[in-house]
């Protein structure tokens, strides 16, 4: 390409690193039997920080200027963990441009294992709970009152093809002296579930955890049960220092005292204006309707396929409209790029910009988008959420169940599947099993009541759509 030599490779590496955001959320929204919604919003996050220092860093006039600016932005994006960092380094090594000799060194993470609690901040820690011995389930019991616990949310959600995961939240009184009328909040993540049954009709009050060698199995209230090979305990209680297990670890992991008069390393604020600074604009607006996927009840609407369109290469343009060298050229060439994400993008991508640019007249939407038809049957169950009534005087949203479906669309079995929901709010009953992911066929639902077989109900008034 003949602006790459007057590109720095710290600034290529930042344009591959939009790039193989799109194509993966690309890949993974495609259709809806392997809908990755962590993942997309993992993607889409990337962008919501880090949009405006890209532009800036492809629209410097000098070299040495454009080198400098993307190595500090990717340094400051790599900071945000090991995790962030890591995929920086395999996807940049993947486009032949890497940077982790640009990029600092990782900060020490602290020593942890199976059955020990780390630190997160102040009265929260958590811990990996696997089948091997532990002290972990005996140091809750004798802390908290578990059998009271308070059961207070589900999620289970099927990510990729074959993957399940999710989390469950309770609320435990406090036993330890000095713990007083506080709850604790305890929730336990899991991944790839060997057994998971939930019924809301049954006491759903209680909790036990039990290590054992094939795995550990966590009982939820009378009639809940999971069990997987490991889970993962997040504990927030403010008083938890002050519990026999919680004086025990402050004193062998003090916290990190802040060190004073010492300037904390952040991102310059670099500006730009004109093209580069509305394109900048353009993009992370459409990175963030894209990121509504974090919320259950937008999944299914997210304009992903509209901003993946779009932005398809979005990177190499990027550069080429930045290297121009005259100003109003320049300019010129990023208004350019935004028409053209606009056109190809169509009118789902002028919607989700709308409100952050001026959309072209002739290319706002007009009337709400169209939605496929689907079928009724097959079906494949992609996510579950259930909150259940909160106590009195409790401050929570109301009880609810939200369920969202991969379904394919009418007339054409070939095509794409795609997402659909279904809500009941103020829900009365509702139960289900992890065969629920597995198994398709969905009946017409009932105004009140949906039946997926023996596998899933869920009765109660119906969600506004």
């Amino acid at each position: 390409m003949p602006f790459r030599s007057r590109q720095p490779r710290t600034l290529l590496a930042y344009a591959a690193l939009l790039d193989r955001s799109v194509e993966r959320i690309a890949e993974v929204s495609a259709d809806a039997r392997e809908f990755d919604r962590a993942e997309i919003y993992r993607l889409t996050d990337v962008w919501d920080n880090n949009t405006a220092a890209l532009f800036a860093a492809a629209a410097a006039r000098f070299r040495w200027a454009r080198a400098l600016r993307a190595r500090w932005a990717l340094r400051w994006m790599a900071d945000f963990g090991p995790g962030r960092r890591a995929w920086m380094i395999e996807q940049t090594a993947a486009a032949g441009v890497p940077i982790e000799r640009s990029l600092r060194r990782p900060a020490p993470e602290p020593a942890t294992g199976p059955g020990r609690w780390s630190r997160v901040y102040r009265g929260c820690v958590v811990a990996e709970l696997d089948g091997t011995e532990s002290e972990l389930p005996a140091g809750l019991a004798a802390e908290y009152d578990l059998p009271a616990a308070a059961f207070r949310g589900l999620t289970v959600e099927r990510r990729g093809t074959d993957r399940v995961d999710g989390w469950c939240e309770f609320e435990l009184p406090c036993r330890y002296a000095g713990g007083g009328p506080r709850a604790a909040r305890l929730t336990v993540h899991f991944e790839d579930p060997e057994d998971l049954r939930f019924d809301s009709g049954p006491d759903a009050t209680g909790l036990s955890l039990h290590p054992g060698p094939d795995g550990v199995v966590l009982r939820l209230g009378a009639a809940g049960v999971l069990r997987c090979r490991s889970v993962r305990l997040n504990l927030d209680d403010d008083g938890w220092e002050g519990s026999p297990t919680g004086r025990r670890f402050a004193a062998a992991h003090p916290e990190r005292r802040e060190r004073h008069h010492v300037r904390q390393w952040a991102l310059p604020v670099f500006r730009s204006v004109g093209g580069p600074a509305d394109a900048g604009w353009v993009l992370r607006a459409a990175m963030v309707a894209a990121r509504r996927v974090r919320h259950t009840g937008a999944a299914a609407d997210a304009p992903l396929r509209a901003v993946t369109t779009a932005l398809a290469g979005a990177g190499p343009r990027i550069l080429a409209a930045g290297a121009v060298r005259r100003r109003a050229d320049r300019n010129a060439a990023f208004e350019a790029l935004v028409t053209d994400w606009f056109r190809r993008g169509g009118p789902d991508f002028a919607e989700a910009v709308t409100g952050y640019v001026t959309v072209p007249q002739e290319l706002r939407p007009v009337g709400p988008p169209a939605r496929p038809t689907v079928r009724a049957l097959p079906s494949r169950l992609a996510l579950v959420l259930y909150r259940p009534p909160s106590a009195p005087g409790e401050y929570s949203r109301p009880a609810h169940v939200h369920l969202i479906f991969a379904q394919p669309p009418a007339g054409d079995p070939d095509a794409p599947w795609v997402l659909r929901s279904r809500g009941f709010e103020h829900s009365v009953a509702f139960a289900f099993t992890l065969d629920a992911f597995r198994h398709t066929g969905l009946p017409e639902p009932a105004p009140d009541r949906l039946v997926f077989g023996p596998h899933l109900s869920a009765a109660g008034a119906p969600a506004p759509r």
